[in-house]
């Protein structure tokens, strides 16, 4: 059966499809917008089986294209926490990923995505519990937005695909170099 991994040329996508490809896994297609076209490097030692163009991909997820997916791993966004185009951060954060939420749901599909610690915001106490969840910018609310959904639809017990959302914190190590400013403050330390 085939994964799906988007953002698979981005430093986090990148390195899951290393490593289900250390784990045997071949049948994985790559969805990501490889502007700047430098991230494909990321892709060029990989076992993937087809590309794809974010922007083609969910159409062709829901249309069934790919026959039988065991899983997606979400790791698609815009990740640049000074991006400031509400518009763009919404639409390409929030609803893309409710979107990509709705064909999981009815091909019945594991959905494992990429939240963000900065759905925190400048809180000390990491607890997931509303309370505790200040977004500082539109890019942790795009997040924080989508985890509240998903927050929602569990305690009503509406989604019957297995979800799984990952806070990342300080993520960092090898494939980020074509993040430039947005690298982790390691890699700039180092490089």
């Amino acid at each position: 059966m085939t994964i799906i991994v988007t953002g698979a040329a981005g430093f986090i996508g990148a390195n899951i499809v290393q490593a289900l490809n250390a784990r045997g896994e071949k049948n994985i297609i790559a969805v990501d917008d490889l502007r700047p076209a430098d991230k494909y490097r990321n892709l060029a030692d990989l076992d993937i089986i087809d590309y794809l163009d974010k922007d083609e991909f969910l159409e062709a997820f829901r249309s069934g294209r790919f026959g039988k997916v065991r899983a997606v791993f979400h790791e698609g966004a815009c990740s640049d926490t000074m991006e400031t185009d509400g518009i763009f951060m919404m639409a390409n954060n929030f609803r893309y990923t409710m979107d990509l939420l709705d064909i999981c749901t009815a091909q019945n599909v594991q959905l494992l995505y990429a939240s963000s610690a900065a759905t925190y915001g400048g809180s000390d106490i990491f607890i997931e519990s509303r309370e505790h969840e200040k977004p500082l910018n539109i890019y942790g609310y795009s997040k924080f937005l989508f985890d509240q959904v998903m927050r929602k639809r569990f305690a009503e017990k509406s989604n019957s695909a297995q979800v799984v959302g990952f806070r990342y914190f300080n993520v960092y190590g090898p494939r980020e170099s074509h993040k430039g400013q947005m690298a982790s403050v390691a890699f700039h330390q180092y490089h």
